[in-house]
């Protein structure tokens, strides 16, 4: 019995701490959301020429309406040069890009993204270089946004914010959310810190100055957007989120390709900030220390969630499994914003505690910085984006268990990701 006494004891201690680490890192993130409002970084008319490169394999379905959003840019159609690297496709891919008279091909065998970025870059004509996968749009003034910032010569690359294109499944819907989410803690942290963290190389730009002085894309690592934008901050450069650029990119429908691509993108990740550990330091930006410890943190968050929801699951449902509606009831709160609701409607019952003011205050954070990055990244507040908002807590519990598989099963499947 006393056993049994201690193993509760130490894991609802356990289970405090882990909440009050997300609810410290949830507070630290909508305040730097809330400092960034205030911030107004301008950078003035820039408009050199620029090398579109787009690595293309298998694309038949996009490939079409990816060039077709680079004419129909704002910016200056003869200070393009847009290069499609094709991968050794196997498709109509090379057919549908002959079409196009103002698009150079270039051809390689099936040897990887990595490969074709730097295929497309040695033969690249300009200064700056625009890289877009073939399964990514452009809005029209996204090229202009994406350069402007390089007025400023201490700037080696800038991303812009992707935008979910197919929004007609349910993973999809919550992936449109997750996106946003992600583009506003970006774009936050890049205008306070004048620097960003996660950088997206499906909608990137780079001097070719600094591309060259660090030895182009590698393959060492499984996500070679973010190892390029480390390895051009430890050569001395800012690597900016620029929050007036947008994209519109295709995501997995399907849980099978959803895990095989943020698997991909956890270890790649870990793999790049392990690789360039030199920039984790007190004199790095709060940027790039937020990154290593996001990072290493939700690795080590992965191990320990899931027990502890299913044990607090498991604790309290007797106090709620009388009938088979109270049942419902409590699991539809748990996996809901109703959850934060029912503690605030209930206070004057239960009184408070220092748990219900942080899942209220929790609760309020997360759906204000939801909606926030809504209306910021000119998106509805639909019913199905409403939705996704209100059931997303199972969403993070499934990318949790990606993240956990991913971290287990590494040594076996890394070599097979190289090849993209």
């Amino acid at each position: 019995m006393f056993l049994f006494r201690a193993m509760k004891d130490i894991i609802m201690f356990l289970s405090s701490v882990l909440f009050g680490i997300l609810f410290s890192f949830l507070v630290f993130i909508f305040s730097i959301f809330i400092i960034s409002r205030f911030f107004k970084r301008k950078y003035g008319n820039f408009e050199p020429k620029v090398s579109i490169v787009v690595p293309a394999y298998n694309e038949e379905r996009n490939i079409e309406k990816c060039i077709a959003s680079i004419f129909d840019s704002s910016y200056p159609k003869n200070k393009l040069d847009i290069i499609v690297v094709d991968d050794g496709s196997t498709d109509n891919t090379l057919k549908i890009i002959k079409k196009y008279k103002n698009v150079r091909v270039l051809k390689q065998n099936h040897l990887g993204k990595v490969e074709a970025l730097n295929l497309g870059v040695l033969k690249s004509s300009h200064e700056f270089i625009l890289t877009i996968d073939a399964d990514t749009t452009l809005d029209k003034e996204c090229i202009r946004e994406l350069i402007r910032p390089f007025s400023d010569k201490s700037i080696g690359a800038t991303t812009g914010n992707n935008k979910v294109r197919n929004h007609k499944s349910l993973i999809s819907a919550f992936q449109n959310i997750e996106y946003h989410f992600s583009n506003l803690i970006r774009n936050s942290f890049s205008k306070v810190f004048n620097n960003g963290i996660w950088f997206s190389g499906s909608l990137a730009c780079y001097r070719k100055t600094a591309l060259k002085k660090i030895g182009y894309f590698k393959k060492d690592t499984l996500a070679e957007d973010q190892d390029i934008a480390l390895e051009i901050k430890r050569a001395g450069y800012k690597t900016i989120n620029t929050s007036t650029a947008f994209g519109h990119t295709i995501v997995p429908s399907r849980i099978k390709d959803l895990y095989k691509q943020r698997a991909r993108w956890w270890i790649g990740t870990l793999q790049s900030i392990v690789k360039n550990k030199e920039l984790f330091s007190r004199k790095a930006s709060p940027s790039i220390l937020f990154l290593y410890i996001n990072q290493f943190w939700w690795s080590l968050y992965a191990f320990l969630s899931l027990p502890l929801i299913i044990y607090q699951i498991n604790y309290w449902l007797p106090y709620n499994s009388h009938s088979i509606p109270s049942m419902l009831s409590y699991f539809f709160k748990w996996f809901s914003l109703m959850g934060p609701i029912y503690v605030l409607y209930k206070i004057p019952d239960f009184g408070i505690s220092i748990y219900s003011i942080f899942g209220v205050l929790s609760g309020i954070m997360t759906t204000m910085l939801s909606i926030s990055a809504l209306k910021l990244f000119k998106d509805k507040v639909s019913l199905k984006n409403i939705f996704a908002i209100f059931f997303y807590f199972p969403y993070t519990i499934v990318l949790n268990i990606i993240i956990l598989i991913s971290l287990l099963r590494h040594r076996f499947w890394e070599r097979s990701f190289y090849i993209k």
